[in-house]
Protein backbone atom coordinates (compact mmCIF):
# COMPACT_ATOMS: atom_id res chain seq x y z
CA UNK A 1 0.00 0.00 0.00
CA UNK A 2 1.34 3.17 -0.94
CA UNK A 3 2.40 5.61 1.71
CA UNK A 4 0.73 9.06 1.84
CA UNK A 5 2.28 12.38 3.44
CA UNK A 6 1.41 16.38 3.47
CA UNK A 7 4.64 18.34 4.58
CA UNK A 8 2.96 21.89 4.05
CA UNK A 9 -0.21 23.02 5.93
CA UNK A 10 -1.41 25.44 8.44
CA UNK A 11 -2.97 25.60 11.64
CA UNK A 12 -4.64 28.55 14.37
CA UNK A 13 -1.35 29.08 15.14
CA UNK A 14 -0.92 31.60 12.24
CA UNK A 15 -3.38 31.92 9.57
CA UNK A 16 -5.17 28.25 9.57
CA UNK A 17 -8.59 27.71 10.33
CA UNK A 18 -8.23 24.32 12.63
CA UNK A 19 -6.71 23.43 15.15
CA UNK A 20 -3.14 20.99 15.57
CA UNK A 21 -4.95 18.39 17.13
CA UNK A 22 -7.78 18.39 14.64
CA UNK A 23 -5.22 18.46 11.96
CA UNK A 24 -3.32 15.45 12.91
CA UNK A 25 -6.76 13.92 13.73
CA UNK A 26 -8.14 14.15 10.28
CA UNK A 27 -4.24 13.57 8.89
CA UNK A 28 -4.72 10.31 10.27
CA UNK A 29 -8.69 9.32 9.64
CA UNK A 30 -6.76 10.24 5.42
CA UNK A 31 -4.48 7.39 5.71
CA UNK A 32 -1.28 10.40 6.27
CA UNK A 33 1.58 8.76 7.78
CA UNK A 34 3.48 11.66 7.84
CA UNK A 35 2.72 15.54 8.39
CA UNK A 36 4.25 18.99 8.75
CA UNK A 37 2.66 22.09 10.31
CA UNK A 38 4.31 25.14 8.84
CA UNK A 39 2.94 27.65 10.07
CA UNK A 40 3.75 31.64 9.41
CA UNK A 41 6.81 32.40 11.66
CA UNK A 42 5.61 30.10 14.40
CA UNK A 43 6.71 26.94 15.32
CA UNK A 44 4.35 27.03 18.37
CA UNK A 45 1.63 24.40 17.49
CA UNK A 46 4.29 21.70 17.41
CA UNK A 47 3.83 20.49 20.79
CA UNK A 48 0.20 20.25 20.51
CA UNK A 49 0.37 18.02 17.06
CA UNK A 50 2.75 15.76 18.50
CA UNK A 51 1.06 15.26 21.69
CA UNK A 52 -1.89 14.25 19.49
CA UNK A 53 0.11 12.18 17.13
CA UNK A 54 0.96 10.31 20.48
CA UNK A 55 -2.73 9.08 20.62
CA UNK A 56 -3.01 6.99 17.73
CA UNK A 57 -0.31 5.21 18.62
CA UNK A 58 2.73 5.50 15.83
CA UNK A 59 -0.06 5.76 12.98
CA UNK A 60 1.39 9.12 11.80
CA UNK A 61 4.51 11.11 12.27
CA UNK A 62 4.68 15.25 12.95
CA UNK A 63 7.89 16.72 11.55
CA UNK A 64 8.88 20.19 12.96
CA UNK A 65 8.40 22.85 10.41
CA UNK A 66 8.09 26.64 9.91
CA UNK A 67 7.03 28.92 6.76
CA UNK A 68 8.89 31.80 6.76
CA UNK A 69 8.36 34.77 4.17
CA UNK A 70 10.58 37.16 2.78
CA UNK A 71 11.02 39.67 0.00
CA UNK A 72 13.24 39.46 -2.98
CA UNK A 73 12.84 42.17 -5.32
CA UNK A 74 9.39 42.57 -5.86
CA UNK A 75 8.60 39.26 -5.21
CA UNK A 76 7.05 37.49 -2.10
CA UNK A 77 9.01 34.57 -1.26
CA UNK A 78 7.90 31.51 1.04
CA UNK A 79 10.85 29.63 2.82
CA UNK A 80 9.64 26.06 4.26
CA UNK A 81 12.41 25.11 7.23
CA UNK A 82 11.93 21.37 8.41
CA UNK A 83 13.84 19.66 11.13
CA UNK A 84 14.31 23.20 12.93
CA UNK A 85 15.21 22.99 16.76
CA UNK A 86 13.01 24.54 18.66
CA UNK A 87 15.89 25.24 21.12
CA UNK A 88 17.46 27.72 18.96
CA UNK A 89 16.93 30.99 20.28
CA UNK A 90 18.23 33.30 17.02
CA UNK A 91 14.95 31.77 14.70
CA UNK A 92 12.59 31.42 18.08
CA UNK A 93 13.43 35.79 18.68
CA UNK A 94 13.24 36.59 14.83
CA UNK A 95 9.84 34.77 14.41
CA UNK A 96 8.17 36.30 17.55
CA UNK A 97 9.29 39.87 15.88
CA UNK A 98 7.96 39.34 12.90
CA UNK A 99 4.33 38.58 14.20
CA UNK A 100 4.47 41.31 16.59
CA UNK A 101 5.62 42.99 13.00
CA UNK A 102 2.07 41.43 12.17
CA UNK A 103 0.36 43.39 14.54
CA UNK A 104 1.22 47.03 13.29
CA UNK A 105 0.34 45.95 9.71
CA UNK A 106 -3.39 44.81 11.10
CA UNK A 107 -3.89 48.21 12.38
CA UNK A 108 -2.75 49.93 9.14
CA UNK A 109 -4.86 47.56 7.06
CA UNK A 110 -8.69 48.23 8.98
CA UNK A 111 -7.95 51.57 9.19
CA UNK A 112 -7.71 51.59 4.94
CA UNK A 113 -10.67 49.29 4.97
CA UNK A 114 -12.33 51.94 7.62
CA UNK A 115 -11.70 54.93 5.53
CA UNK A 116 -12.88 52.81 2.17
CA UNK A 117 -16.52 52.40 4.06
CA UNK A 118 -15.57 48.45 5.24
CA UNK A 119 -16.03 48.34 9.67
CA UNK A 120 -14.44 45.20 10.84
CA UNK A 121 -12.54 43.76 14.00
CA UNK A 122 -10.27 41.41 14.14
CA UNK A 123 -8.27 40.37 17.30
CA UNK A 124 -4.77 41.03 17.39
CA UNK A 125 -2.09 38.69 17.22
CA UNK A 126 -0.42 37.32 20.51
CA UNK A 127 2.84 37.24 19.73
CA UNK A 128 3.01 33.97 21.55
CA UNK A 129 1.18 32.39 19.16
CA UNK A 130 -1.22 33.21 16.09
CA UNK A 131 0.30 35.46 13.28
CA UNK A 132 -2.38 37.36 11.57
CA UNK A 133 -2.29 38.30 8.09
CA UNK A 134 -4.70 39.48 5.48
CA UNK A 135 -6.69 35.51 5.48
CA UNK A 136 -8.07 36.90 9.11
CA UNK A 137 -9.13 40.32 7.97
CA UNK A 138 -10.99 38.65 4.43
CA UNK A 139 -12.74 36.55 6.65
CA UNK A 140 -13.74 38.80 8.92
CA UNK A 141 -15.27 40.96 5.72
CA UNK A 142 -17.13 37.81 4.51
CA UNK A 143 -18.64 36.94 8.10
CA UNK A 144 -20.06 40.81 7.59
CA UNK A 145 -21.45 39.88 4.78
CA UNK A 146 -19.26 42.84 2.67
CA UNK A 147 -18.21 39.73 0.50
CA UNK A 148 -19.06 36.55 -0.87
CA UNK A 149 -15.47 34.78 -0.30
CA UNK A 150 -11.95 35.63 0.75
CA UNK A 151 -11.11 35.11 -2.78
CA UNK A 152 -13.44 38.37 -3.44
CA UNK A 153 -12.17 40.22 -0.79
CA UNK A 154 -8.29 39.45 -2.23
CA UNK A 155 -9.05 40.53 -5.65
CA UNK A 156 -11.35 43.42 -4.78
CA UNK A 157 -9.23 44.81 -1.58
CA UNK A 158 -6.05 43.08 -0.56
CA UNK A 159 -3.97 41.74 -3.39
CA UNK A 160 -0.67 43.05 -3.63
CA UNK A 161 -1.28 46.88 -4.31
CA UNK A 162 -5.33 46.79 -3.57
CA UNK A 163 -6.75 50.13 -1.84
CA UNK A 164 -6.39 47.96 1.64
CA UNK A 165 -3.15 46.30 0.57
CA UNK A 166 -0.54 47.11 3.52
CA UNK A 167 2.79 45.71 2.85
CA UNK A 168 4.30 43.21 5.10
CA UNK A 169 7.75 43.38 7.05
CA UNK A 170 9.91 40.48 5.65
CA UNK A 171 13.07 38.63 5.97
CA UNK A 172 14.93 38.85 2.95
CA UNK A 173 15.39 35.10 1.59
CA UNK A 174 19.77 34.83 3.26
CA UNK A 175 18.54 35.58 6.41
CA UNK A 176 15.51 32.86 5.92
CA UNK A 177 17.76 30.39 4.89
CA UNK A 178 20.82 31.73 7.11
CA UNK A 179 18.65 31.18 10.53
CA UNK A 180 17.01 27.79 9.71
CA UNK A 181 20.30 26.54 9.23
CA UNK A 182 21.42 28.19 12.40
CA UNK A 183 18.45 25.86 13.84
CA UNK A 184 19.66 23.12 12.40
CA UNK A 185 17.34 22.43 9.61
CA UNK A 186 16.93 22.29 6.10
CA UNK A 187 15.37 25.57 4.24
CA UNK A 188 13.18 24.45 0.98
CA UNK A 189 11.82 26.92 -1.66
CA UNK A 190 7.87 27.13 -1.31
CA UNK A 191 5.41 26.90 -4.30
CA UNK A 192 7.70 27.91 -6.77
CA UNK A 193 5.03 28.23 -9.35
CA UNK A 194 3.43 30.68 -7.65
CA UNK A 195 6.32 33.11 -8.86
CA UNK A 196 5.21 35.27 -11.67
CA UNK A 197 8.77 34.96 -13.03
CA UNK A 198 9.83 31.77 -13.49
CA UNK A 199 13.45 32.40 -14.00
CA UNK A 200 12.87 33.80 -9.92
CA UNK A 201 13.82 30.26 -8.46
CA UNK A 202 16.60 29.36 -10.29
CA UNK A 203 18.57 32.82 -9.55
CA UNK A 204 17.45 32.23 -6.09
CA UNK A 205 19.06 28.49 -5.82
CA UNK A 206 21.98 29.77 -7.18
CA UNK A 207 22.64 32.52 -5.08
CA UNK A 208 21.89 30.93 -1.36
CA UNK A 209 22.38 27.68 0.08
CA UNK A 210 18.47 26.11 -0.16
CA UNK A 211 18.44 22.66 0.05
CA UNK A 212 15.38 21.83 -1.51
CA UNK A 213 12.47 22.80 -3.15
CA UNK A 214 8.95 22.18 -3.02
CA UNK A 215 7.74 20.16 -6.31
CA UNK A 216 4.51 19.04 -5.35
CA UNK A 217 1.92 21.65 -4.32
CA UNK A 218 -1.38 22.23 -5.66
CA UNK A 219 0.08 25.90 -7.14
CA UNK A 220 1.90 23.19 -9.54
CA UNK A 221 0.50 21.16 -12.77
CA UNK A 222 1.92 18.30 -14.38
CA UNK A 223 4.27 20.66 -16.79
CA UNK A 224 5.22 22.68 -13.55
CA UNK A 225 6.22 19.93 -11.91
CA UNK A 226 8.37 18.55 -14.14
CA UNK A 227 10.03 21.62 -14.27
CA UNK A 228 10.81 21.59 -11.07
CA UNK A 229 11.99 18.57 -10.58
CA UNK A 230 14.70 18.50 -13.76
CA UNK A 231 16.26 22.07 -11.36
CA UNK A 232 15.87 19.74 -8.01
CA UNK A 233 18.01 17.12 -9.78
CA UNK A 234 20.40 19.33 -12.29
CA UNK A 235 21.36 20.82 -8.84
CA UNK A 236 20.82 17.81 -6.55
CA UNK A 237 18.30 19.36 -4.16
CA UNK A 238 15.84 17.49 -2.22
CA UNK A 239 12.03 17.67 -3.26
CA UNK A 240 9.82 18.25 -0.83
CA UNK A 241 5.40 18.76 -1.05
CA UNK A 242 2.21 19.45 0.46
CA UNK A 243 -1.30 20.50 0.07
CA UNK A 244 -0.16 24.19 1.47
CA UNK A 245 -4.22 23.18 3.26
CA UNK A 246 -5.68 26.35 5.14
CA UNK A 247 -9.13 24.90 5.73
CA UNK A 248 -10.21 27.83 3.67
CA UNK A 249 -13.46 26.62 1.81
CA UNK A 250 -13.20 28.37 -1.30
CA UNK A 251 -9.19 28.05 -1.75
CA UNK A 252 -8.21 24.24 -2.98
CA UNK A 253 -7.85 22.12 -1.17
CA UNK A 254 -11.06 22.64 0.96
CA UNK A 255 -10.31 19.48 2.92
CA UNK A 256 -7.03 17.71 3.86
CA UNK A 257 -6.38 14.59 2.60
CA UNK A 258 -7.59 15.43 -1.10
CA UNK A 259 -3.76 16.71 -1.87
CA UNK A 260 -1.58 14.13 -0.62
CA UNK A 261 2.22 13.50 -1.92
CA UNK A 262 3.44 9.97 -1.77
CA UNK A 263 6.27 9.09 0.68
CA UNK A 264 8.97 8.09 -1.87
CA UNK A 265 8.58 11.67 -3.59
CA UNK A 266 10.04 13.47 -0.47
CA UNK A 267 12.04 10.64 1.31
CA UNK A 268 14.74 12.62 1.05
CA UNK A 269 12.91 15.95 3.25
CA UNK A 270 11.03 12.90 5.56
CA UNK A 271 14.48 11.01 6.74
CA UNK A 272 17.01 13.85 6.73
CA UNK A 273 19.22 13.80 9.40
Amino acid sequence: MERLVDLHMHSTFSDGRYTPTQLVDTAVSKGICVMAITDHDSWNGIEEARAAAARHNGKIRVLTGVELGTQYEDDAVHILGYHVSMECEALHKKMNEMRHAREHRLYAMLEKLDKLGYHVEVDACDPNNRAVGRPHVAKALVAKGYFDSVQAVFDALLRRGGPAYVPQPKLSPHEAVALIHEAGGIAVLAHPSELEDWTLPERLLSEEPFDGIEVWHPSADAKAREHWLKLAQERGLLTSGGSDFHGIPDRFPPKLGLWPVRYEDVKGVIEWK
